[in-house]
């Protein structure tokens, strides 16, 4: 898998997001779309990561990654105003400071470091869905839109699916074609991710000013740059120190403006990160490829 085409596919999902935002039609529809997303793409990624889980053992630098994920999201509610809507609020400010896995270091990684550097980036983000499922829980709970309980299937369905993988990895012997899988899903994530993260963006309900949430944007990244990269310094791999720079160095995550869509919410932590985030991106990948030809 080459960089070329997780380039390519990142463009082209953004194009067909700028799109989709001038289209009166899919912007009525756009809920659907969203969770429609969930499903196919994440669901399926959930499978194989857990499948191809070897041992506990693989868990110890993820569970760091997790760790300092608590770390920003505390963060995220300390800077957060009192309120009867500071819980969901923290939680989506939290979220878009944490890394962006699924659809930013999986298909880094992989075209950096091929399928090594896709296995572990995918263990650290299948394990993320387990503590964002917990916060989808929460904003889900917080909603200023009230939700129908059956979405809530749904928008836990990645959890869902990660319990289902280790079922297959604790009764099925891994099959040789999840790894080729894990990475021709990368360019696939890369594109679905950036249309509907462009789409959400500009959605109309989230055409919000962005200007009041920079500083504590600036706040948490640098929190979350200053854990990731140290970690990434220590790393015992070079697969697990790229990931844990592209963790570091991350493009905004994708499902705070989605969620804050499907449940209502507005907030100008969310607008700023979504729209100055992308400035960790070059540095991200050129220390990436910096550490890789030294390995």
């Amino acid at each position: 898998m080459t960089g070329l085409i997780v380039a390519l596919a990142y463009a082209l999902g953004a194009g067909i997001g700028v799109a989709s935002a001038r289209s009166p039609r899919l912007a009525d529809a756009w809920r659907r779309i969203i969770r429609f997303q969930i499903v196919i793409v994440s669901v399926g990624v959930s499978i194989l990561a857990a499948w191809r889980l070897e041992g506990f053992g693989d868990l110890l630098w993820p569970l760091l990654a997790a760790g300092i994920t608590a770390v920003i999201m505390a963060c995220a509610w300390w800077t957060t105003p009192r309120g009867p809507d500071r819980t969901g609020r923290a939680v989506l400010r939290g979220w878009s400071a944490n890394a962006n896995g699924g659809f930013w270091v999986i298909p880094v990684a992989t075209a950096i470091a091929g399928p090594p550097g896709t296995v572990f980036a995918v263990i650290i983000d299948r394990l993320y869905i387990i503590i964002f499922g917990f916060f989808t829980w929460i904003l889900r709970r917080n909603a200023p839109e009230p939700q129908r309980m059956r979405t809530s299937w749904i928008d836990q369905a990645p959890v869902i699916a990660l319990g289902l993988g280790l079922v297959l990895n604790v009764t099925r012997e891994t099959p040789d074609w999840t790894a080729t899988a894990l990475a021709w899903a990368a360019p696939i994530l890369a594109l679905s991710g950036a249309a509907v993260f462009v789409g959400s963006v500009l959605h109309p309900s989230q055409r919000i000013p962005w200007r009041p949430g920079m500083r504590v944007w600036a706040l948490l990244s640098t929190v979350r740059i200053l854990l990731f990269v140290p970690a990434a310094l220590l790393a015992p791999t070079p697969e697990i120190a790229i990931a844990f720079v592209l963790f570091g160095f991350t493009i905004p995550a994708f499902f705070p403006p989605q969620l804050s869509i499907l449940y209502g919410y507005r907030d100008s932590v969310v607008a700023a990160t979504a729209r100055w985030g992308w400035v960790w991106a070059a540095p991200g990948v050129a220390l990436a490829v910096l550490l890789w030809s030294r390995a």
